[in-house]
């Protein structure tokens, strides 16, 4: 059952003006329309017949002619099996005589030839073809704008930021390159039309090969995330920057299995968005902030400096009253003069930090602090942070509580046990009498009521 060729590589170019001629050769025309991006498989229709085709639509007459569009494989059935083939547009004429003749571009028809071959010998061992001719046309065209997303975050291992979490999404394209496999294996022996949605469905409603796409999706982002010499690894962020990377990664997992069980390869891969999760973005946010204060000292003193300020500011809104009031603005001159000191904002009075250019807000000093900015600072409290100059409750810097004052110490005498702050003429500790004061031998230095020594302060002569 061969398939001769006729005139090769004209339909769809000059089909107006050969198309009639050959057209009018024969018994029988068989063709489709442009399958377009939804239509893969296609039942050939009887376009034309000038003789009689022994009363049945479902065989072929001898001689008859099938015309094969570019992007288009044509397979001629015979009792349900593929008996001939071709992926060449052209005129070819139907001929039982002969054996198949397997049209095919590069070595692909040698690959399945023998497999067609032994088909055919097999139909001819009972003398005669089967009752039942069909023709198909199979779609070679890029099937495109096939969406994809993560339905959930999936891991990365980023180059900069380690573990991330992301979502993608996109559009994919396949193409069927095996047309015999194709029809064996997934559309079978259609009646009409064998449609994309009947093999991949629908994002909303995924069939298998979807899902598998979908499935292998981590799979090529690890090989993104691995740094070899030829291929460093990306980062998360640039992943829409190499898409075709990021496909060849994709091809490399479903290639092999989806062209082998269904003779479909991937085409092109495009990633319309990456996004990470909200744990991931909050961590990243907090990297980027430690590494740009780590390179720019500026950086870090503004970030200090806008602390202070809302320090300050939260002070200020205390519900404590006009007292408390008056103690932030005195804060204010405080914090004012300290942040003047490290550089952070403009002089006291207004102008240029320390050492550099004029800073917003610089003109604080003058305005808020008037005649007591001009002032030295109150010493007030040191924090054990190591800031000083604080005068509230409340350190300016790190905000801890202020120390409460050591406990004056307890009047009285002391004790050679130890005991302080003894009142009577007993020591609380032991029960020891209260020593007689002992004058100096030496200066004459008499110790005060209560007070007792060894030594003398004067001259260091030993009392007692």
């Amino acid at each position: 059952m061969g398939l001769i060729s006729l005139i090769k590589n004209v339909a769809g170019t000059v089909f107006g003006t050969v198309g009639d001629e050959v057209r009018d050769q024969y018994l029988e025309f068989f063709t489709c329309d442009s399958l377009g991006d939804n239509i893969l498989v296609k039942k050939g229709a009887n376009r034309m017949q000038k003789g009689r085709n022994v009363g049945s639509s479902e065989i072929i007459s001898q001689g008859s002619v099938i015309a094969v569009p570019e992007g288009t494989a044509l397979l001629l059935v015979d009792g349900g099996q593929i008996v001939d083939f071709t992926m060449v547009a052209g005129y070819y004429r139907w001929d039982s005589s002969t054996s198949p003749s397997v049209f095919a571009p590069g070595g692909f028809g040698e690959n399945i030839k023998k497999t067609v071959v032994d088909a055919w010998t097999r139909m001819k061992q009972g003398g005669e073809l089967s009752k039942q001719q069909r023709v198909y046309f199979v779609n070679l065209l890029e099937i495109r704008n096939q969406n994809f997303g993560t339905p959930a975050p999936v891991s990365y291992e980023d180059p900069a930021y380690m573990t991330v979490y992301i979502r993608l999404n996109g559009t994919f394209s396949y193409r069927i390159q095996d047309p015999v496999t194709f029809f064996r294996n997934i559309s079978g022996n259609i009646a009409d039309v064998y449609t994309n949605d009947d093999f991949m469905g629908t994002p909303s409603k995924p069939l298998q090969p979807r899902l598998e796409f979908l499935d292998h999706i981590t799979e090529a982002l690890n090989k993104c995330s691995i740094d070899t010499p030829d291929s460093p690894a990306i980062k998360f962020s640039q992943l829409p920057a190499h898409q075709g990377q990021f496909r060849n990664y994709m091809a490399e997992v479903l290639d092999q299995d989806w062209l082998q069980t269904r003779g479909v390869v991937v085409q092109a891969v495009a990633i319309g968005s990456v996004t990470p999760d909200d744990e991931t973005r909050q961590r990243i946010q907090s990297i980027q902030t430690e590494q740009i204060y780590g390179r720019d000292q500026a950086a870090l003193n503004a970030y200090k400096g806008r602390a202070v300020a809302d320090g300050i500011r939260a002070a200020g809104s205390n519900e404590a009253g006009a007292g408390s009031a008056g103690a932030g603005i005195g804060m204010l001159g405080v914090a004012a003069m300290t942040m003047a000191n490290n550089g952070v904002m403009g002089a006291p009075m207004g102008g240029a930090p320390l050492g550099g250019a004029p800073v917003a807000g610089a003109a604080m000093g003058g305005a808020a602090m008037g005649a007591a900015g001009a002032a030295a600072a109150p010493a007030g409290w040191t924090c054990s942070c190591g800031q000083a100059g604080n005068q509230g409750n409340f350190c300016m810097n790190c905000g801890a509580g202020k120390p409460a004052p050591a406990a004056p110490a307890a009047a009285g005498w002391t004790c050679s046990c130890g005991q302080t702050g003894n009142q009577g003429n007993f020591c609380q500790g032991c029960g020891a009498k209260k020593p007689a004061p002992v004058a100096c031998p030496k200066c004459g230095w008499q110790p005060a009521p209560g007070q007792t020594s060894k030594f003398c302060p004067e001259c260091g002569t030993q009392l007692q």
